[in-house]
């Protein structure tokens, strides 16, 4: 269970007061332009909880578990088209809390619609 949806950059979270873990974080990271109808873009997530020497192996197989229940609702959406083989790396780190969990990128195909008629010509 998720209890703190954050955006941005997993380097400004010690300076928010209202974090209650698990926490899951994502970030922009790029967008590509491809061919025809279609864009991708590209998002790194972070599900992580607090953690210690102890129980860190724990706290990575809970937020693992977390990731492939959202992986796994992407994946069934009808509306989202994710990109295949997805790596989840665990990690363990000081964000001002000492936290583990695991990190991911998820590549979103985008629909665009092509306005050629948006530019100039002459």
């Amino acid at each position: 269970m998720v209890n703190t949806i954050k955006f941005g950059d997993i380097d400004n979270l010690s300076t928010y007061k209202d974090i209650h873990y698990p926490l899951v974080n994502f970030e922009f990271i790029d967008s590509k332009y491809k061919f025809g109808f279609k864009n991708s873009a590209k998002f790194q997530f972070h599900i992580m909880d607090l953690s210690n020497d102890f129980n860190e192996f724990d706290v990575i197989d809970s937020c693992h578990e977390i990731a492939n229940d959202y992986l796994k609702y992407l994946e069934g959406h009808f509306e989202i088209e994710i990109q295949s083989n997805i790596s989840l790396v665990p990690f363990g780190d000081d964000f001002g809390d000492r936290c583990a969990g695991v990190a991911f990128m998820v590549e979103f195909n985008v629909h665009r619609n092509n306005c050629e008629d948006i530019l100039p010509t002459t």
